[in-house]
Protein backbone atom coordinates (compact mmCIF):
# COMPACT_ATOMS: atom_id res chain seq x y z
CA UNK A 1 0.00 0.00 0.00
CA UNK A 2 1.01 3.93 -1.02
CA UNK A 3 2.16 5.76 1.94
CA UNK A 4 1.03 9.26 1.95
CA UNK A 5 2.17 11.92 4.33
CA UNK A 6 -0.50 13.17 6.32
CA UNK A 7 -1.81 16.64 6.49
CA UNK A 8 -1.19 17.07 10.22
CA UNK A 9 2.62 15.74 9.78
CA UNK A 10 2.69 18.06 6.53
CA UNK A 11 1.75 21.08 8.96
CA UNK A 12 5.73 21.35 9.62
CA UNK A 13 7.34 20.26 6.53
CA UNK A 14 8.62 23.14 4.08
CA UNK A 15 7.71 22.22 0.16
CA UNK A 16 8.63 23.47 -3.19
CA UNK A 17 4.78 24.46 -4.03
CA UNK A 18 1.77 24.84 -1.92
CA UNK A 19 -1.25 24.10 -4.71
CA UNK A 20 -4.27 25.97 -3.37
CA UNK A 21 -7.33 24.35 -5.56
CA UNK A 22 -7.67 20.42 -5.90
CA UNK A 23 -9.92 20.16 -9.11
CA UNK A 24 -8.57 18.78 -12.20
CA UNK A 25 -6.33 21.58 -12.86
CA UNK A 26 -4.88 21.89 -9.19
CA UNK A 27 -3.71 17.84 -9.79
CA UNK A 28 -2.40 18.48 -12.93
CA UNK A 29 0.28 20.81 -11.30
CA UNK A 30 0.55 18.60 -8.49
CA UNK A 31 1.60 15.75 -11.34
CA UNK A 32 4.09 18.26 -12.73
CA UNK A 33 5.53 18.97 -9.99
CA UNK A 34 6.07 15.32 -8.92
CA UNK A 35 7.85 15.15 -12.69
CA UNK A 36 9.88 17.81 -12.08
CA UNK A 37 11.20 16.21 -8.96
CA UNK A 38 9.65 19.46 -6.47
CA UNK A 39 7.62 18.68 -3.11
CA UNK A 40 4.11 19.81 -3.40
CA UNK A 41 0.76 20.17 -1.12
CA UNK A 42 -2.52 20.72 -2.41
CA UNK A 43 -5.20 22.56 -0.11
CA UNK A 44 -9.02 22.99 -0.73
CA UNK A 45 -12.00 23.74 1.14
CA UNK A 46 -14.09 21.22 -0.37
CA UNK A 47 -14.28 17.27 1.13
CA UNK A 48 -12.64 15.71 -1.20
CA UNK A 49 -10.64 15.94 -4.17
CA UNK A 50 -11.72 16.51 -7.84
CA UNK A 51 -13.44 20.29 -7.59
CA UNK A 52 -16.57 20.80 -9.35
CA UNK A 53 -16.39 17.77 -11.35
CA UNK A 54 -16.92 15.79 -8.28
CA UNK A 55 -19.14 18.53 -6.12
CA UNK A 56 -21.75 19.36 -8.73
CA UNK A 57 -21.63 16.79 -11.34
CA UNK A 58 -19.72 13.52 -10.64
CA UNK A 59 -22.01 11.30 -13.18
CA UNK A 60 -21.75 13.99 -15.95
CA UNK A 61 -19.63 12.62 -19.58
CA UNK A 62 -16.58 14.79 -20.01
CA UNK A 63 -16.01 14.48 -24.46
CA UNK A 64 -12.71 17.36 -24.13
CA UNK A 65 -9.84 16.02 -22.86
CA UNK A 66 -7.34 15.19 -25.75
CA UNK A 67 -7.56 11.25 -26.59
CA UNK A 68 -9.95 10.10 -23.83
CA UNK A 69 -13.66 10.23 -26.40
CA UNK A 70 -15.48 10.46 -23.40
CA UNK A 71 -15.62 10.03 -19.64
CA UNK A 72 -17.29 10.76 -16.44
CA UNK A 73 -16.30 13.66 -14.14
CA UNK A 74 -15.82 11.22 -11.01
CA UNK A 75 -13.73 8.96 -13.02
CA UNK A 76 -11.39 11.74 -14.47
CA UNK A 77 -11.22 12.67 -11.10
CA UNK A 78 -10.17 9.28 -9.92
CA UNK A 79 -7.34 9.16 -12.66
CA UNK A 80 -6.29 12.02 -11.89
CA UNK A 81 -5.98 11.16 -7.81
CA UNK A 82 -3.96 8.08 -8.80
CA UNK A 83 -1.73 10.00 -11.49
CA UNK A 84 -0.64 12.68 -8.78
CA UNK A 85 -1.44 11.50 -5.18
CA UNK A 86 -0.20 8.10 -5.27
CA UNK A 87 2.55 8.25 -7.37
CA UNK A 88 3.91 11.56 -5.68
CA UNK A 89 2.99 11.08 -2.32
CA UNK A 90 1.48 14.30 -2.28
CA UNK A 91 -0.11 15.33 0.89
CA UNK A 92 -3.73 17.33 0.73
CA UNK A 93 -5.27 19.33 2.99
CA UNK A 94 -9.70 19.17 3.08
CA UNK A 95 -11.68 20.79 4.18
CA UNK A 96 -9.26 23.46 4.56
CA UNK A 97 -9.59 27.68 3.54
CA UNK A 98 -6.38 29.76 2.57
CA UNK A 99 -7.31 32.76 4.49
CA UNK A 100 -4.24 34.54 3.17
CA UNK A 101 -0.95 34.74 2.30
CA UNK A 102 2.61 36.37 3.76
CA UNK A 103 6.48 36.02 3.56
CA UNK A 104 9.42 35.17 5.46
CA UNK A 105 13.12 34.96 4.59
CA UNK A 106 15.29 36.71 1.92
CA UNK A 107 16.78 35.45 -0.93
CA UNK A 108 16.78 32.24 -1.37
CA UNK A 109 15.33 31.11 1.74
CA UNK A 110 12.50 33.81 0.99
CA UNK A 111 8.98 31.47 1.41
CA UNK A 112 5.27 32.17 1.21
CA UNK A 113 3.31 31.39 4.21
CA UNK A 114 -0.48 30.28 3.45
CA UNK A 115 -2.14 30.77 6.52
CA UNK A 116 -5.59 28.36 6.67
CA UNK A 117 -8.26 28.01 9.51
CA UNK A 118 -6.04 24.82 10.03
CA UNK A 119 -2.74 26.40 10.27
CA UNK A 120 0.13 28.10 8.85
CA UNK A 121 1.62 25.79 5.64
CA UNK A 122 5.15 27.28 3.81
CA UNK A 123 6.88 26.98 0.68
CA UNK A 124 9.26 28.27 -1.60
CA UNK A 125 5.96 29.50 -4.09
CA UNK A 126 2.44 28.94 -4.20
CA UNK A 127 0.33 28.20 -7.16
CA UNK A 128 -3.46 29.29 -7.20
CA UNK A 129 -5.53 26.75 -9.10
CA UNK A 130 -8.93 27.21 -7.68
CA UNK A 131 -10.90 26.87 -10.74
CA UNK A 132 -13.93 29.67 -10.86
CA UNK A 133 -13.34 29.79 -6.73
CA UNK A 134 -15.84 29.44 -3.87
CA UNK A 135 -19.02 28.31 -5.40
CA UNK A 136 -22.87 27.42 -4.24
CA UNK A 137 -25.97 26.70 -5.72
CA UNK A 138 -28.40 29.32 -6.92
CA UNK A 139 -31.48 29.15 -5.48
CA UNK A 140 -34.79 28.99 -6.68
CA UNK A 141 -36.34 32.69 -7.32
CA UNK A 142 -39.80 33.15 -6.27
CA UNK A 143 -39.96 30.33 -4.84
CA UNK A 144 -38.73 29.20 -1.18
CA UNK A 145 -37.44 25.45 -1.57
CA UNK A 146 -35.82 26.16 1.99
CA UNK A 147 -38.43 23.80 3.43
CA UNK A 148 -37.73 21.24 1.33
CA UNK A 149 -34.23 20.50 1.35
CA UNK A 150 -33.67 17.28 2.89
CA UNK A 151 -36.94 16.15 1.82
CA UNK A 152 -36.31 15.83 -1.38
CA UNK A 153 -35.27 18.70 -2.99
CA UNK A 154 -31.48 18.65 -3.93
CA UNK A 155 -29.52 21.14 -5.64
CA UNK A 156 -26.47 18.88 -5.49
CA UNK A 157 -26.93 14.97 -6.20
CA UNK A 158 -23.26 12.99 -5.69
CA UNK A 159 -24.37 9.97 -7.22
CA UNK A 160 -27.20 9.46 -9.47
CA UNK A 161 -27.67 5.97 -7.15
CA UNK A 162 -29.16 8.48 -4.69
CA UNK A 163 -32.08 8.91 -6.91
CA UNK A 164 -32.43 5.45 -8.23
CA UNK A 165 -35.97 3.85 -8.81
CA UNK A 166 -37.30 7.54 -7.30
CA UNK A 167 -39.78 10.05 -9.89
CA UNK A 168 -37.27 12.76 -10.48
CA UNK A 169 -38.80 16.42 -11.53
CA UNK A 170 -35.64 18.52 -13.01
CA UNK A 171 -35.55 22.28 -12.70
CA UNK A 172 -33.55 24.47 -15.27
CA UNK A 173 -32.44 25.07 -19.27
CA UNK A 174 -28.83 24.78 -18.88
CA UNK A 175 -25.98 22.12 -19.16
CA UNK A 176 -26.25 20.33 -16.23
CA UNK A 177 -30.20 19.96 -16.05
CA UNK A 178 -30.23 18.55 -19.26
CA UNK A 179 -26.87 16.15 -18.67
CA UNK A 180 -29.14 15.04 -15.37
CA UNK A 181 -31.66 14.43 -17.61
CA UNK A 182 -30.40 11.50 -20.14
CA UNK A 183 -28.10 10.64 -17.00
CA UNK A 184 -30.82 9.41 -14.78
CA UNK A 185 -33.31 7.78 -17.57
CA UNK A 186 -31.48 4.39 -16.52
CA UNK A 187 -31.87 5.19 -12.86
CA UNK A 188 -35.03 6.69 -12.40
CA UNK A 189 -38.41 5.64 -12.47
CA UNK A 190 -39.59 8.38 -14.02
CA UNK A 191 -37.86 11.91 -15.12
CA UNK A 192 -39.77 15.08 -15.83
CA UNK A 193 -37.96 18.22 -16.79
CA UNK A 194 -39.31 21.81 -16.64
CA UNK A 195 -37.78 25.37 -17.62
CA UNK A 196 -39.66 28.76 -16.95
CA UNK A 197 -38.65 29.82 -20.65
CA UNK A 198 -39.17 27.36 -24.11
CA UNK A 199 -36.01 27.59 -25.09
CA UNK A 200 -32.78 25.87 -23.53
CA UNK A 201 -29.00 26.95 -22.95
CA UNK A 202 -27.50 23.79 -22.94
CA UNK A 203 -25.50 22.22 -25.65
CA UNK A 204 -27.50 21.86 -29.15
CA UNK A 205 -26.32 17.72 -28.90
CA UNK A 206 -27.71 17.52 -25.20
CA UNK A 207 -31.28 19.11 -26.33
CA UNK A 208 -31.10 17.09 -29.03
CA UNK A 209 -31.02 13.82 -27.14
CA UNK A 210 -33.48 15.14 -24.75
CA UNK A 211 -36.13 16.04 -27.09
CA UNK A 212 -35.75 12.37 -28.68
CA UNK A 213 -36.56 11.14 -25.42
CA UNK A 214 -39.39 13.39 -24.79
CA UNK A 215 -40.36 12.24 -28.34
CA UNK A 216 -40.18 8.55 -27.51
CA UNK A 217 -41.72 9.28 -23.98
CA UNK A 218 -39.33 9.19 -21.67
CA UNK A 219 -39.01 12.23 -20.32
CA UNK A 220 -42.03 14.52 -19.73
CA UNK A 221 -41.17 18.10 -20.31
CA UNK A 222 -42.89 21.08 -19.12
CA UNK A 223 -42.20 24.15 -20.70
CA UNK A 224 -42.27 27.29 -20.10
CA UNK A 225 -43.28 26.24 -16.36
CA UNK A 226 -42.10 27.58 -13.39
CA UNK A 227 -42.73 25.80 -9.26
CA UNK A 228 -45.89 27.07 -7.83
CA UNK A 229 -46.72 24.54 -4.83
CA UNK A 230 -44.91 21.71 -3.20
CA UNK A 231 -46.85 19.04 -1.19
CA UNK A 232 -46.21 16.25 1.04
CA UNK A 233 -45.98 15.07 4.10
CA UNK A 234 -42.76 13.77 5.33
CA UNK A 235 -41.54 14.45 2.09
CA UNK A 236 -42.18 15.76 -1.50
CA UNK A 237 -44.93 13.59 -2.91
CA UNK A 238 -46.16 16.77 -5.51
CA UNK A 239 -45.78 19.29 -7.58
CA UNK A 240 -48.07 21.97 -9.18
CA UNK A 241 -46.70 24.21 -12.27
CA UNK A 242 -48.05 27.35 -13.17
CA UNK A 243 -47.50 28.45 -17.28
CA UNK A 244 -45.13 31.40 -17.43
CA UNK A 245 -47.31 33.23 -19.65
CA UNK A 246 -50.61 31.95 -18.27
CA UNK A 247 -50.45 31.53 -14.48
CA UNK A 248 -53.95 30.12 -14.77
CA UNK A 249 -52.72 27.08 -16.49
CA UNK A 250 -51.65 24.47 -14.31
CA UNK A 251 -49.92 21.29 -14.07
CA UNK A 252 -49.51 19.19 -11.01
CA UNK A 253 -46.35 16.45 -11.27
CA UNK A 254 -46.22 13.36 -8.57
CA UNK A 255 -43.24 12.85 -7.74
CA UNK A 256 -40.36 12.19 -4.74
CA UNK A 257 -37.59 14.61 -5.65
CA UNK A 258 -36.97 17.54 -7.45
CA UNK A 259 -33.27 18.03 -8.28
CA UNK A 260 -33.08 21.88 -8.76
CA UNK A 261 -29.89 22.69 -11.51
CA UNK A 262 -30.08 26.54 -12.04
CA UNK A 263 -26.30 27.15 -11.97
CA UNK A 264 -23.69 28.38 -9.59
CA UNK A 265 -22.60 31.39 -7.90
CA UNK A 266 -18.96 31.93 -7.15
CA UNK A 267 -16.66 34.31 -5.40
CA UNK A 268 -13.30 34.41 -5.12
CA UNK A 269 -13.55 34.63 -1.28
CA UNK A 270 -10.55 35.58 0.80
CA UNK A 271 -8.34 35.47 -1.83
CA UNK A 272 -10.04 38.75 -3.19
CA UNK A 273 -7.86 40.05 -0.33
CA UNK A 274 -4.67 38.87 -1.10
CA UNK A 275 -3.87 42.19 -3.45
CA UNK A 276 -3.95 40.45 -6.69
CA UNK A 277 -4.43 42.33 -9.79
CA UNK A 278 -8.26 41.07 -10.61
CA UNK A 279 -10.79 41.83 -13.33
CA UNK A 280 -14.38 40.99 -13.29
CA UNK A 281 -13.58 38.36 -10.51
CA UNK A 282 -10.70 36.80 -12.11
CA UNK A 283 -6.74 36.86 -11.22
CA UNK A 284 -5.07 38.84 -14.11
CA UNK A 285 -1.39 36.67 -14.69
CA UNK A 286 1.29 37.07 -17.19
CA UNK A 287 2.33 35.11 -20.02
CA UNK A 288 3.98 32.77 -17.57
CA UNK A 289 0.95 32.80 -15.69
CA UNK A 290 2.48 34.99 -12.56
CA UNK A 291 0.08 37.18 -10.35
CA UNK A 292 0.95 40.28 -9.20
CA UNK A 293 2.25 39.04 -5.90
CA UNK A 294 5.70 37.69 -5.17
CA UNK A 295 5.96 34.00 -5.95
CA UNK A 296 2.70 33.52 -6.61
CA UNK A 297 1.48 31.69 -10.10
CA UNK A 298 -2.52 31.44 -11.01
CA UNK A 299 -3.94 28.51 -13.48
CA UNK A 300 -6.93 27.44 -14.59
CA UNK A 301 -10.53 29.05 -14.64
CA UNK A 302 -9.39 31.20 -11.55
CA UNK A 303 -7.09 33.55 -14.09
CA UNK A 304 -7.94 35.48 -17.00
CA UNK A 305 -5.66 36.95 -19.93
CA UNK A 306 -5.83 37.84 -23.40
CA UNK A 307 -7.60 34.93 -25.30
CA UNK A 308 -8.95 33.36 -22.45
CA UNK A 309 -10.45 30.33 -23.19
CA UNK A 310 -11.74 28.13 -19.74
CA UNK A 311 -11.53 24.59 -20.83
CA UNK A 312 -9.58 21.55 -19.18
CA UNK A 313 -7.64 20.91 -21.87
CA UNK A 314 -6.30 24.74 -21.48
CA UNK A 315 -6.05 24.35 -17.59
CA UNK A 316 -3.25 21.60 -18.14
CA UNK A 317 -1.09 23.53 -20.23
CA UNK A 318 -1.49 26.49 -18.03
CA UNK A 319 -0.68 23.97 -15.16
CA UNK A 320 2.41 23.37 -16.56
CA UNK A 321 3.50 26.06 -17.61
CA UNK A 322 3.31 27.73 -14.16
CA UNK A 323 4.58 24.58 -12.46
CA UNK A 324 7.51 24.78 -15.13
CA UNK A 325 7.68 28.38 -13.95
CA UNK A 326 7.52 28.07 -10.07
CA UNK A 327 10.42 26.02 -10.14
CA UNK A 328 12.48 27.76 -12.16
CA UNK A 329 12.17 30.39 -9.74
CA UNK A 330 13.34 29.14 -6.99
CA UNK A 331 15.62 26.80 -8.70
CA UNK A 332 17.30 28.73 -11.06
CA UNK A 333 19.79 26.40 -12.48
CA UNK A 334 16.86 23.80 -13.72
CA UNK A 335 15.29 24.85 -17.16
CA UNK A 336 12.23 25.93 -17.94
CA UNK A 337 11.49 22.73 -20.59
CA UNK A 338 11.27 19.95 -18.77
CA UNK A 339 12.33 16.31 -19.42
CA UNK A 340 9.94 14.69 -22.14
CA UNK A 341 8.65 11.83 -19.99
CA UNK A 342 8.59 9.12 -22.96
CA UNK A 343 12.08 9.43 -22.47
CA UNK A 344 12.08 9.82 -18.56
CA UNK A 345 9.17 8.31 -17.14
CA UNK A 346 8.08 8.70 -14.01
CA UNK A 347 10.31 9.57 -11.18
CA UNK A 348 11.08 7.04 -8.59
CA UNK A 349 7.51 5.47 -9.48
CA UNK A 350 8.78 2.22 -12.15
CA UNK A 351 11.64 0.28 -10.93
CA UNK A 352 14.10 0.85 -13.81
CA UNK A 353 13.07 4.04 -14.87
CA UNK A 354 15.47 7.18 -14.19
Amino acid sequence: MIHHTSPHQDLDEVRDVTIVGAGPVGLAAGFWAGMREASSRIVDSLPQVGGQLITLYPEKWIFDVPGIPRILAKDLVEAHRRQTLEQFDVPVHLETTALSISWEGEGSDRLVVLHTDRGDLRSRALLVAGGHGAFEPKRLPGFDMAPWEGRGAHYIVSSKQELAGRSVLIVGGGDSALDWTINLLDTAERVALVHRRERFRAHEATVSQVMNAVGSGDVDLHVPFQIKEIEGSSGIERVTLYHSSDPEVEVDIECDAVLLQLGFKTALGPLADWGFDLEKGAIRVSPTFATSLERVWACGDITTFEGKLKLIATGYAEAAIAMAQAIHEIRPETKIQPKYSTNTGVPGAIVGQP
